[in-house]
């Protein structure tokens, strides 16, 4: 990884709340030097210059545009993102945004042609495409070591942080869209869709659907009302079978040997039975795999889109395909 070689550069971040904190820290890990941030709300930007006092902070919106910025992270909330990021890249500023890029497809399309006529990079926050263990079960999966895939499930659900702006579906259920269409590479039919929102009208807290890939379904449940944090993705190949859990503080991947048929009684030793039912997993194994982090990947990715002019992983279209994709999920609700 050499996102270093940027440090120098006039970076851009607007928004200072969680997520742009943990930008701001990356960068201040890799002993960035020229990091102007911006916020409307002023508490926000005076708490960021007590924790980095390294970093610029800018007051005024149209004078943090004015900074010779090499790019702009965009990381306010998701409904101020399309008027934002219209006034960037206006302004010829390359530009990140997190995910969801903008509430409407047609917002998003919109910026697409502001970036493509003015050849600006335009890239989306979809972290998990620049994961090291998704990235492990995409090649896992192009090698076939567990067999044809039948069936994915993923589960992303925790308590809080609760949206204001937006639903479980645009905020947790879009990580595992954009994942399923990272590894699988077709665009699916929606199946079915279930919704509950229990804290805010129209805000769905509580969230499973239902997706046809051409030979896969795939299931996404997603919840920020739950007791556990859970990040967990299962696959079922007609060979063998893989868990991702990333709570895992050991193994995060395991590959499980699937059986044709229950093993005879006869292996059994007699350890194995007790009045609580045991489960028989056959054998496992646990690959190694070298852990970067995904932020800094995902920065580095960035940046190198913007020097190179290449196409990002999760550019503008890229995102739309899953803008678009969330709105016929949207419409599939009763």
């Amino acid at each position: 990884m050499n996102i270093k070689q940027f440090k120098k550069h006039n970076i851009g971040i607007c928004g200072c709340g969680y997520w742009g904190t943990n930008i701001i820290k990356s960068l201040e890990e890799e002993k960035f030097e020229n990091i102007h941030v911006f916020d409307y709300d002023k508490k926000k930007l005076l708490i960021a210059k007590k924790k980095f006092p390294f970093i610029k902070i800018c007051k005024n919106f149209d004078d943090f545009l004015l900074k010779q910025l090499y790019c702009v992270l965009l990381v306010t909330p998701s409904n101020t993102h399309f008027s934002l990021a219209k006034k960037i890249l206006k302004k010829n500023i390359n530009l990140f945004i997190e995910k969801p890029s903008t509430l409407k497809s047609s917002d998003l399309n919109k910026l697409i042609k502001i970036s493509e006529k003015k050849r600006l990079t335009l890239m989306s926050g979809y972290i998990y495409l620049y994961n090291t263990y998704v990235e492990y079960i995409k090649k896992i999966i192009k090698s076939k070591k567990l067999g044809e895939i039948k069936y994915m499930y993923f589960e992303r659900s925790n308590l809080g942080p609760i949206r204001n702006d937006t639903s479980c579906l645009y905020d947790l259920a879009s990580h595992d869209l954009s994942t399923s269409l990272y590894l699988l590479g077709t665009t699916p039919k929606i199946s079915y869709v279930k919704t509950y929102n229990f804290l805010k009208k129209n805000l769905y807290d509580i969230s499973s659907v239902g997706l046809d890939f051409k030979k896969v379904k795939v299931e996404i449940k997603s919840s920020w009302i739950n007791p556990e944090k859970i990040r967990k993705i299962i696959i079922i190949g007609t060979k063998k079978m893989l868990q991702f859990d990333e709570m895992d503080k050991h193994n995060k991947i395991k590959i499980y040997n699937k059986y044709a048929s229950y093993p005879d009684i006869k292996d059994f030793k007699k350890s194995f039975f007790t009045p609580k039912a045991n489960i028989y997993l056959g054998k496992t194994f646990a690959p190694k795999i070298k852990f970067l982090s995904p932020m800094k990947k995902e920065l580095e990715h960035f940046f190198n889109a913007v020097k190179s002019k290449k196409t990002p992983l999760s550019s503008g279209r890229y995102a739309l395909k899953i803008l678009k994709l969330l709105e016929k999920i949207k419409n599939k609700i009763n």
